[in-house]
């Protein structure tokens, strides 16, 4: 049965080329009109979804995919990474690494970005917050699953950086209203969790990565890297039993164990021991990248620190917007961004899932994730749905996440629960899929999580 997409949604029907013979299936492009408990219009939400034909429609996973930001349209996992049609050099091709196969993807612009637009100033004041922003997607899923019949598909939520909160953060609301969620995947933003509860091991967990920073940028003494391997598992055993309850106790050292630690962080990170804070002896997001090739005058990359220069923007911004004006047909609004400048949704954006405080700001400048912490999401989701799994990707080079920390994170749950999350990680950055040979990997290991709806072992 040929899919049929919802409202007044453009329709075409493509095919994706693979290697066992084409795959037909219905690209729609359209909004859903989300609305205030009073009925009153606050966004038309634009989307982009790629469904395929079915018999059973309800036994077929779905999956809702996004970006962070706050602020970001879905550009980034669609085209450069998930959709069955992707950018390289600046044109539109096949993908034949996208998870399709496995599920239908339905791509969300946020309120302001893409197509999205909030209804008023007012509406976009509330929709422009973490709290409003997880109510209106959870109640776009919704919709769209009420119109296309599927709220029985085994569904899953796709996010990456601040996307990963409003996945977290939905599924939990879905879960409360009774619609179930088979899984949530966590890209380049860590496991929200609330407030760190240890955060001088998850901060002497994020060594690994600038050791391995440091060894893709030949700054790191030959013995190290000679077996970067052995390099970074000795980073992460030296960050457990020597830096983490330094960080804990600084106050408890002596300066000759104090000058031990700056030694030990110049040897694994790179960085000149006169740029470690000997009171602290923590070395900040910012202070590595910075620090690490100060004496070329060179600042590493947030999303990836073997590079040294500001991402320029990718060229395929005339490709995206000729794909859904010419190939998909949608001839409604401007694209932020592209035909249109930017909408200061990040900008404007309200952290009010918990206070900022003085701390949390200064994590934030100093590149430690957003403003004020999180709300344990995922922890609450995982309680209230026994059946639903969680896939963690980790960037080996991201400034903003840790692999080692985040399987830290992961095994931190009580072992039912734990046994439910599976992290991964990628010798990429933020995103990790801009490596080729990362991009099939993560692809595969993504197609695999959504291939296996229900599949949950070793739970009580």
């Amino acid at each position: 049965m040929t899919p049929s997409c919802p409202g007044d949604a453009t329709q075409t029907e493509s095919t994706l080329a693979l290697a066992d013979g084409p795959l037909g299936y219905t690209a729609c492009a359209g909004t859903i009109r989300i609305t205030d408990r009073q009925d009153g219009a606050l966004a038309d939400l634009f989307y982009t979804a790629y469904l395929l034909p079915h018999d059973k429609a309800g036994q077929r996973p779905i999956a809702f995919v996004w970006n962070g930001g706050p602020g970001a349209d879905s550009r980034l996992l669609q085209f450069d990474a998930l959709g069955p049609r992707t950018l390289e050099n600046g044109r539109m091709i096949d993908n034949a690494d996208s998870p399709l196969p496995a599920a239908d993807l339905v791509f969300l612009d946020p309120a302001g970005t893409g197509f999205s637009r909030a209804s008023s100033d007012e509406a976009a004041r509330t929709l422009y917050s973490t709290t409003g922003d997880i109510a209106a997607t959870a109640q776009f899923i919704r919709r769209f699953l009420a119109s296309q019949g599927r709220t029985g598909s085994p569904l899953y939520l796709v996010g990456e950086s601040f996307g990963t909160w409003r996945a977290s953060a939905v599924a939990e609301a879905l879960v409360q209203v009774g619609q179930p969620v088979a899984g949530i995947a966590l890209i380049s933003g860590g496991i929200p969790m609330g407030e760190e509860r240890d955060r001088a091991l998850m901060r002497a967990l994020t060594l690994p990565n600038r050791t391995a920073t440091a060894l893709a940028l030949g700054k790191l003494d030959a013995r190290l890297s000679a077996d970067p391997a052995s390099a970074l598992a000795s980073s992460e055993q030296w960050a457990r039993e020597v830096w983490y309850p330094a960080l804990a106790a600084p106050q408890s050292l002596t300066a000759s164990q104090r000058q031990a630690v700056v030694t030990g962080l110049a040897h694994y990170m790179g960085i000149a021991p006169d740029r470690i804070d000997t009171a602290t002896l923590w070395v900040s997001p910012r202070d590595f990248r910075q620090g690490l090739l100060a004496d070329e005058g060179k600042t590493l990359g947030i999303f990836d620190m073997r590079k040294t220069v500001s991402k320029e923007e990718k060229s395929g911004s005339h490709a995206v917007i000729a794909y859904y004006r010419q190939r998909l047909g949608y001839r409604d609004g401007k694209y932020a961004g592209i035909e249109v400048p930017e909408l200061p949704v990040g900008g404007n954006w309200q952290y009010d899932q918990a206070p900022i405080t003085k701390e949390s700001l200064s994590r934030a400048m100093a590149g430690e994730g957003p403003p004020s912490p999180s709300q344990p999401w995922v922890l609450r989701a995982l309680e209230l749905a026994p059946a639903m799994r969680v896939f963690v990707a980790t960037g080996l080079y991201d400034s903003l996440n840790g692999c080692a920390a985040n399987s830290e994170a992961a095994n931190r749950f009580a072992p039912p629960l734990a046994r439910r999350v599976d992290t991964h990680c990628y010798r990429g950055g933020h995103m990790m899929y801009e490596d080729p040979t990362e991009k099939v990997q993560f692809a595969n290991d993504l197609k695999s999580f959504l291939s296996n709806a229900g599949n949950v072992q070793n739970v009580e």
